[in-house]
């Protein structure tokens, strides 16, 4: 089926909000609602490839503990979000698409109090399936690691995927004004996180390293994805903490996530990562995790 028309800067023309499929012009919340307030809500970002998702209940288990950690209680079972989901693709006329699970706690009074008889908002947005330009993944991009730090795991557990993301929408800003594509950003002591959308990797001395989830990342699908793949290609891989001076001995660099599936990096501040050019690896992961999604999503 054709796709619609789209608007909204990229997005589908209906989106579902609280299980009712209506026009993104008409898709109301309260200006009073915690998600614009505080940035108190979670989310999910999903694969649709032939009108089926990507590794959905791995993404919905995510999800759940994001709902869990953040102590956002829904009323009603995670498989009407299934529905809304099927809804919105249908409605939409997609069937490769990239889609948004938003949940907000509901509006809140002054303050920090939720108002009276408050419920969370669910909505579900869609927008086309639109991979990064061939050249990225063919030269490489350019990457930083960024002033701003990544949130202590003190203080906000790793595993929420929380919309409160101004610190990363910085580092992003930081990046793109450096003329790169991501930030790469380190925690507390020094060591290596995350970028600001993604997980990263690093390729040295015939082993893949990743940080760890102990130390503070996203437990990221297509990370996981990644070590799968190395694990069943018998390719030595770690979780592990990772410090900024092995970002300069690496032979190769990449970021991963939903929808960039395995992005080589070929500069980082400026400098040459390994030979300047994507890595034999990174192309590699880049081929079987397109196979994956279309074997997984016939």
């Amino acid at each position: 089926m054709p796709a619609r028309k789209i608007g909204f800067g990229g997005w589908a023309p209906f989106v579902s909000l609280n299980g009712e499929m209506v026009p993104a012009a008409d898709a109301k919340v309260s200006v009073f609602d915690r998600g614009i307030l505080l940035g108190d809500g979670v989310y999910e970002t999903v694969r649709a490839r032939n009108g089926k998702l990507f590794r959905w209940p791995a993404h919905r288990e995510r999800l759940i503990r994001s709902l869990r950690s953040a102590r956002i209680p829904l009323a009603f079972p995670p498989s009407e979000i299934d529905a809304a989901i099927a809804d919105c693709l249908r409605a939409n006329q997609l069937s490769d698409a990239r889609l948004r699970i938003t949940i907000t706690r509901g509006v809140g009074g002054p303050g920090f109090d939720l108002a009276e008889g408050s419920a969370p908002n669910v909505i579900v947005a869609a927008s086309p399936w639109r991979p990064l330009p061939e050249e990225k993944y063919r030269n490489g991009v350019q990457a930083i690691v960024s002033r701003i730090r990544q949130t202590a795991i003190e203080s906000l557990d790793p595993s929420l995927k929380s919309i409160s993301r101004i610190h990363l929408a910085l580092a992003r800003m930081e990046a793109v004004e450096q003329g790169a594509h991501e930030a790469l950003l380190l925690g507390s002591g020094g060591e290596i996180r995350e970028g600001t959308s993604s997980n990263v990797f690093l390729w040295r001395e015939g082993r893949l390293r990743t940080p760890s989830v102990g130390c503070g990342v996203l437990e990221g699908i297509t990370r996981e994805l990644v070590l799968e793949i190395a694990r069943a290609e018998r390719i030595a891989c770690e979780e592990t903490r990772l410090e900024r001076a092995d970002l300069a001995s690496a032979e190769e660099i990449f970021f991963t996530n939903t929808s960039w599936g395995a992005l080589p990096v070929t500069r980082l501040d400026g400098q040459a990562v390994g030979s300047g050019v994507p890595g034999p690896l990174a192309r590699k992961l880049m081929e079987k995790i397109s196979q994956r999604v279309e074997e997984e999503c016939r």
